[in-house]
């Protein structure tokens, strides 16, 4: 029955991969060869596959059957053979250009050569399969993020056993990296343990234990036997180093139990010589012997010279506790022959057995790599430099284009601009004569009213009917200038040009309250309270003074009786003038309104609503600012501040 299984299997399979079309092979068949293959664990069966494919001309099959064999004979610790089986499918898989297979088997023969300690070999393959992926894989594929990683893997295991940690280290954390992308727990699981032995390596235990404890929960859930049981021996390593030998023991049993049965005898070895040298160390010496030559049958039947070099190690160590010298020295000298022997293997017979094939190989992968590329360069060096000269024809027309636009519209906005220019000038000349005009034109009328009401009233000075009506057209006319003096300066505060110069505050205070006092109430009291006396400030005192006034005023014409308080103050980078009174003061609501033109609280009140309007047009010559205080509740307060 299995062997007829067998023979549907393989006609199954021969039909997928020849049948109906010559030979070629879709994607669905190569899949599904692929598929099958991968499954079978039998190396006679995946033998009799490549014999089979190999006769009916299947290229693409005998390619995934041998990388098949070769990973199962590895897996079996036979490793010459995998090797060869292997090369054999490169070379194969190179001249069907069948990309995927190259970069698969070219990192199982990575994996092969660390296995027998050719570490050198070992990264080559790696990396040339690393320069695969880069070179024909797309980046988010996972296929090629899988083979990148595969390629890490290889490459920073190689690194670690070389002694190279720090390059060992980034390369492990960019393989976890792609396999996190691949949502992998075997790959991130291996990746984890890696990175443990490094920690270990640098006797830094609880970081180690962190990430083999990260690697053993991933294995658990991937339900990898190996996984796990790797985990157990790492853990038993730090235990074992940290002189916790029972730990140990308990751990190398475990990786022991789990992984006891396998056909992978290479791993079966690391936990069996783990245990066996923990038991030496504790004492307990059958155990330890029973172990040892169980290992060292299974050196023998897969014929690990490395393996058996650290078995003859291990009975020397175990006779020397022993107290048997002779046996220890047997041992000893055994261990060196196998070491030596090791060594000449490696560096002599197997490297350069190896090799030729490799040079072989390798020569004609740099060479089809090396046309690709030189290929690939070419035409993409003629599609950059055509696409280079047509951008280059359309940015050049396009900038001529703007150039003459801009010159265009750049000539037609100097003469908009000149144009505006002249109309402003012309506009604030014909403004400056207009109010130079109204000034004298307006005054001089007024004058002379001003000038005959005073007339009248010494010629009837002891009428007292007369007398009020000379007094009626001295108040109106003085505030008939008043108001005509605010708007020519409101009009003229854009030509005004500050005078800098040395003033003395006290006497600008005092000047400003002596003019005050002649429009306000004889109930209002004036009240000067200086920081301190002789105060010079360097300022505009006409513009400073002009701004006390008209702030003294308005509170005199809201101050009918109490007082009015005059302060100064030395503020930070500034000088403060302070009028307070105890009039009605002004709603927090209004105070930035005050400053607005023609804006008045009271209507029924003289004036325009100019003068603090005047005030904050003015003062900004000045980098100052005013401003209502609406902190203070007794009346109001006005703030002047001038930059010292």
């Amino acid at each position: 029955m299995r062997y007829f299984s067998l023979l549907f299997l393989l006609a199954a399979l021969l039909y997928g991969c020849n049948g109906g079309d010559n030979g070629s092979k879709s994607q669905v068949d190569y899949h599904r060869t692929d598929s099958i293959l991968k499954n079978m664990r039998s190396v006679d069966t995946l033998r009799m596959f490549v014999n089979t494919f190999h006769a009916s001309h299947d290229d693409c099959g005998e390619v995934i059957a041998m990388r098949e064999l070769g990973k199962r004979l590895r897996e079996e610790s036979k490793f010459s053979e995998a090797i060869e089986i292997h090369k054999n499918g490169l070379k194969l898989a190179e001249s069907i250009k069948d990309t995927n297979n190259i970069i698969h088997i070219l990192n199982q023969l990575g994996t092969s050569y660390r296995r027998i300690g050719i570490m050198d070999e070992a990264a080559s393959y790696h990396y040339k399969a690393l320069s695969y992926s880069d070179i024909y894989g797309n980046p988010d594929d996972k296929k090629t993020i899988k083979n990148r990683v595969t390629s890490l893997n290889g490459i920073g295991n190689a690194m670690k056993v070389m002694g190279n940690d720090v390059a060992a280290d980034s390369i492990f954390r960019q393989a976890l990296e792609g396999e996190r992308k691949l949502d992998s727990k075997l790959g991130m699981a291996i990746n984890y343990a890696n990175l443990g032995t490094l920690f270990e390596r640098k006797k830094q235990f609880d970081s180690a234990m962190v990430y083999y404890g990260k690697s053993m929960r991933l294995n658990s859930e991937a339900k990898s036997k190996l996984g796990i049981s790797l985990c157990h021996t790492h853990f038993g390593q730090v235990y074992e180093k940290r002189q916790m030998i029972d730990s140990a023991i308990v751990q190398y049993n475990l990786a022991y139990d789990v992984i006891k049965g396998d056909r992978d005898l290479w791993h079966i070895l690391a936990s069996t010589l783990a245990l066996a040298r923990a038991y030496t160390i504790k004492g307990s010496m059958d155990k330890a012997w029973e172990l040892l030559c169980d290992a060292e049958k299974t050196a023998q039947e897969i014929n690990s010279i490395r393996h058996l070099a650290q078995v003859s190690k291990l009975k020397y160590q175990w006779f020397e506790k022993k107290g048997d010298n002779a046996h220890a020295l047997e041992y000893y000298i055994r261990n060196r022959k196998y070491e030596d022997s090791l060594n000449n293997e490696e560096n002599n017979s197997r490297i350069q057995n190896l090799r030729v094939d490799y040079e072989r190989q390798s020569k004609q992968y740099e060479i089809n790599i090396l046309e690709n590329e030189l290929t690939r360069q070419k035409l993409e060096h003629t599609r950059i430099l055509i696409a280079a000269t047509f951008v280059a024809i359309v940015l050049l027309v396009i900038w001529i284009i703007t150039l003459m636009r801009g010159r265009r519209q750049l000539k037609k906005a100097n003469d908009e601009i000149a144009e505006a220019y002249n109309e402003t000038k012309k506009a604030l000349e014909v403004k400056t004569a207009f109010m130079k005009s109204m000034k004298h034109e307006i005054r001089t009328p007024l004058n002379g009213i001003m000038g005959f009401s005073q007339l009248l009233s010494s010629m009837y000075a002891n009428d007292e009917q007369a007398r009020q009506m000379t007094d009626v057209i001295d108040k109106q006319s003085m505030l008939l200038a008043k108001i005509i003096d605010d708007i020519l300066e409101i009009a003229d505060a854009d030509t005004m040009k500050p005078h800098i110069e040395q003033c003395s505050i006290d006497e600008m205070v005092e000047a400003a309250v002596a003019t005050t006092r002649q429009v306000a109430n004889a109930d209002v009291s004036f009240e000067y309270k200086p920081c301190s006396k002789g105060i010079t400030l360097s300022t505009d005192s006409h513009i400073l003074q002009k701004i006390l006034v008209k702030v003294l005023d308005n509170a005199a014409k809201f101050t009918p009786q109490g007082s009015i308080t005059i302060l100064t103050r030395n503020l930070d980078n500034a000088f403060g003038i302070v009028v307070e009174d105890t009039g009605p003061g002004i709603p927090a609501d209004k105070a930035e309104t005050v400053f607005d033109q023609f804006t008045k609280l009271n209507e029924f009140s003289q004036g325009t609503g100019m003068g603090l309007t005047l005030c904050r047009t003015i003062i900004q010559k000045l980098n100052g600012r005013i401003y209502v205080d609406t902190s203070y509740s007794g009346g109001c307060r006005m703030v002047i501040e001038i930059p010292q």
